[in-house]
């Protein structure tokens, strides 16, 4: 995909969080995401930190971003649908994995010969 056409291009975390938090509130974005980042104490540089170190919860934030300001952008319509699309998959490999290792850990009572 063209970066020209990506909405997000040039676009830093930062700027999101502060666009987003000028918009609606840190107490909406923490209600609308569940992330406890911005219900418990919300500051943007302890935000930042820990939306760094987690691509799920990043992602959630992008997706927001887009919802909220590019909404009638195609471009942004298609990136929140891939970017559901992906996260749909990778739950549903996650209950596969987990579903395998739990099948695989079964335990079987040893037989007493008397």
């Amino acid at each position: 995909m063209n970066n020209n056409n990506d909405p997000l291009h040039g676009i830093k975390l930062e700027q999101m969080l502060t666009e987003l938090e000028a918009k609606l509130s840190w107490q909406e974005m923490g209600e609308l995401l569940n992330i406890k980042c911005f219900i418990n104490n919300p500051r943007l540089k302890s935000s930042l930190k820990f939306l760094r170190t987690n691509t799920w919860a990043r992602n959630k934030v992008e997706i927001l971003y887009l919802k909220t300001f590019y909404s009638k952008h195609p471009v942004g319509t298609q990136l929140i649908r891939k970017a559901v699309t992906r996260k749909r998959t990778e739950s549903a490999k996650s209950i596969t994995t987990t579903e395998q290792v739990a099948s695989k850990d079964t335990f079987a009572w040893p037989t007493i010969k008397k």
